[in-house]
């Protein structure tokens, strides 16, 4: 299976990354190829004689030349060239930009409402750990106190005093 790429992923993409599609364009599809060598020419990178090389055996490949090849596919995208469909990337992206503003601003949110739920969780556990600490304390120290032996309650004291101190971490 040979894989794709977007414009997005080819524009945004590294020079030795759009090199490496040439070099290994058996495994991208016909358009992914087209757009790597399209954005080397608008980057205006050195084509050295090897990735030339590469290019005419995709041409031959395809039984076209590269031009051939270009054209056809900006045309298919309603487009004359690759400046243009170039340019159609970054109107796209104007329009998702609000759209990524709109969910970080949500996701802010999201974090912001998680973060006073925890706080909340976090003062609770801190009250009812301190309780269970103290009222099972209190039972330990008053049946020792007594004499007569009675109820040790180190279950209370230490599940009180757990609770207790993970809250305070969380606080």
């Amino acid at each position: 299976m040979k894989t794709a790429k977007t414009l997005a992923q080819i524009s945004s993409s590294k020079g030795f990354q759009l090199s490496e599609i040439l070099v290994s364009w058996q495994y991208y599809t016909e358009e992914t190829v087209i757009l790597a060598y399209s954005e080397i020419k608008r980057r205006g990178i050195q084509i050295n004689e090897e990735i030339e090389k590469l290019i005419t055996a995709f041409s031959e490949a395809q039984g076209k030349t590269i031009s051939q090849l270009e054209t056809e596919l900006f045309e298919s995208k309603n487009v004359a060239n690759y400046q243009e469909y170039y340019k159609s990337l970054s109107a796209f992206s104007e329009t998702s930009n609000d759209d990524l503003k709109r969910l970080e601003k949500l996701r802010r949110d999201q974090m912001f409402q998680r973060e006073v739920v925890e706080k909340k969780q976090a003062n609770k556990d801190v009250l009812y750990g301190g309780l269970w600490f103290v009222g099972g304390l209190a039972v330990t120290l008053v049946s020792l106190g007594s004499g007569k032996g009675g109820p040790i309650a180190y279950g209370a004291v230490i599940f009180g005093g757990i609770q207790f101190f993970r809250g305070l971490m969380k606080s």
